[in-house]
């Protein structure tokens, strides 16, 4: 679920401004800690005279408790006006200044990000509006309406998405009965029970300094960024972290298969198995691993049978267990034969492994995609709230060097220690209709040919 809210006329030097290329040596982190133990991450960066800062709670859906969809509703009210104005009057004040605000939320955390130009007649007071949208939310009962609507809305919608609809019963299968089963969004019956005695214990709870990360992009000086953070801290509830959750495990040796009927001529393809939080030690090679067997599916499934336009792979990030989600659409009639294809194929990596060249070419692709991870103040942003979150080494390129280590033989034995061939949960969404092998290659490319001739 994600909210943003942005200016409807926003300043036009804010517009005007361009991300510069990176240099090539990374730059520095800076870390510390507030009186309230909330740690701050901090670049400093003139290039631009503006600021990005986002903050992260541990409040995500996971500490619902016994009202699902309770964390996603406290989240929705921070838009909803604060205890000092209303919704309306606070999208004024900040539409006023340019600033641009952007909000998730997921299983684990909520997040509230905003970007300001860094003049002080702008930016103190979009911050001081910032630290009262988050630290005195209003919890009005008109906002709470909105909000339970919207979420209700939501659910609803979700439920003619063969997508939605797939990842919703993968995450029950995988972990039946546990807190990382729920929807985010809770349910329909829950939503409409939340009461604001509990909205506000919730956020007295969740919303705590000690229970948040904090990074800062920017044009300020490290003690102009510290000032800062230590007042957003400061307008935040006092009280301790949430303890951590979990963790959830899902049972072994699933490997159920399940069809979702649905009216369409496509099919959603998902397969799904229990993966590794980011801070385990196999984390890294298993994504490196993940990351080749999703490479090697599209090389056969887009490329040489021309069966669907992309397969994606996705492990979200995570301090607790995440799946391992693989997902494609494909015709109908090929969605078993798509489907075997992928377990054979899979069993046949656990035995064998990466070659070599696989290995080189998604180091590669990994390589390239470093220098983006400072491309831009939102790019350090994003790649400074992970850092934070999970506790990584202070240096953009850390991830970059490891991957350098990894070998053939480091990702045969991480993958067949943690997956196998036979735990996949796998559901295909679409109808019931006869189903063909998937198509030759060699007759794709004769087709092709002949097609190309015929037009000439």
């Amino acid at each position: 679920y994600t909210h943003a809210q942005s200016p409807t006329a926003p300043l036009q030097s804010l517009l005007e401004l361009t991300e510069q290329t990176p240099t090539n040596a990374p730059p520095a982190i800076k870390a510390w800690k507030l009186r309230q133990n909330t740690k701050v991450l901090f670049v400093e960066n003139h290039d631009l005279p503006m600021i990005d800062l986002k903050i992260s709670f541990a409040a995500g859906s996971i500490h619902d408790g016994d009202s699902p969809g309770l964390a996603t509703m406290v989240y929705s009210l921070f838009n909803e006006g604060s205890a000092l104005q209303d919704a309306t009057a606070q999208a004024k004040a900040f539409d006023r200044l340019g600033v641009v605000l952007n909000s998730t939320i997921n299983k684990e955390q909520s997040s509230f990000s905003l970007r300001s130009l860094s003049a002080p007649e702008v930016r103190e007071p979009a911050l001081n509006l910032f630290a009262e949208m988050l630290g005195q939310p209003g919890f009005t009962p008109d906002g709470q309406r909105r909000a339970k609507t919207e979420l209700i809305a939501l659910l609803e919608r979700e439920q003619n998405d063969p997508q939605k609809r797939a990842d919703t019963r993968l995450y029950n299968e995988l972990y039946p009965g546990q807190p990382v089963a729920g929807h985010v969004y809770g349910s329909v019956d829950s939503i409409e029970r939340i009461d604001t005695a509990q909205l506000q214990a919730f956020y007295r709870r969740a919303y705590t300094a000690a229970n948040a990360h904090i990074v800062i992009v920017g044009d300020l000086t490290p003690e102009q960024a510290q000032t800062l953070s230590q007042a957003l801290a400061d307008a935040l509830p006092s009280g301790p972290a949430l303890a951590e959750t979990g963790p959830f495990l899902m049972l072994p040796g699933n490997g159920k298969e399940l069809h979702l009927e649905a009216d369409a001529t496509q099919s959603v393809l998902m397969l799904a198995q229990n993966a590794l939080p980011n801070q385990h030690p196999d984390a890294l090679v298993t994504r490196i691993g993940h990351e080749i067997f999703t490479r090697m599916l599209n090389t056969q499934l887009r490329e040489h049978h021309s069966v669907t336009y992309g397969v994606l792979s996705n492990v979200p990030h995570a301090r607790n267990t995440t799946p391992w989600i693989i997902d494609l659409n494909t015709p109908a009639h090929y969605s078993l034969s798509a489907m075997t294809h992928i377990k054979t194929r899979f069993a046949r990596y656990l035995e064998e492994g990466p070659t070599e060249q696989e290995l080189n070419e998604t180091k590669d692709y990994l390589q390239r995609g470093q220098p983006r991870l400072t491309v831009s103040n939102l790019r350090m942003r994003d790649e400074l709230s992970l850092i934070n979150n999970f506790n990584q080494p202070l240096d953009f390129t850390y991830k970059a060097q490891q991957s350098e280590k990894v070998t053939r033989e480091h990702i045969k034995v991480a993958m067949n220690r943690h997956f196998s061939a036979d735990n996949w949960v796998s559901i295909i969404v679409g109808p019931t209709v006869g189903q063909l092998p998937l198509p030759d290659p060699q007759q794709l490319t004769q087709t092709t040919e002949q097609s190309c001739t015929s037009t000439n």
